[in-house]
């Protein structure tokens, strides 16, 4: 199913759908969020952006701290949404196919 906002990668729509809760509960704005993470207000910009790349683990792992967010279900999401560690939801990068296929 697609998400109009977020797309059609459902672990990526949950993480960012999370992180806009947490942005919103901490009343903070995208630059002050990166002026407190210290991350580059591009960086955060992207995070939340709903065609933009899959952040970072260590990208996700900054905000989750800085929003107060559950880490470790943040990672699992941000795995999920790249594609890592079995959970699918995204597509792989780098040449060939992965051994699975």
């Amino acid at each position: 199913m697609r998400d109009e906002q977020y797309g059609d990668n459902p672990a990526l729509t949950e993480l960012r759908r999370t992180l806009d809760g947490g942005l919103a509960r901490m009343r903070l704005d995208k630059k002050a969020l990166a002026v407190r993470a210290r991350l580059g207000r591009t960086t955060v910009s992207q995070a939340f952006q709903s065609d933009g790349p899959v952040p970072s683990a260590q990208t996700v792992a900054v905000l989750a701290r800085v929003l107060k967010l559950p880490a470790a279900e943040l990672l699992t999401l941000q795995r999920d949404a790249a594609g890592v560690g079995g959970g699918g939801g995204g597509e792989h990068s780098g040449p060939g196919r992965p051994i699975g296929e």
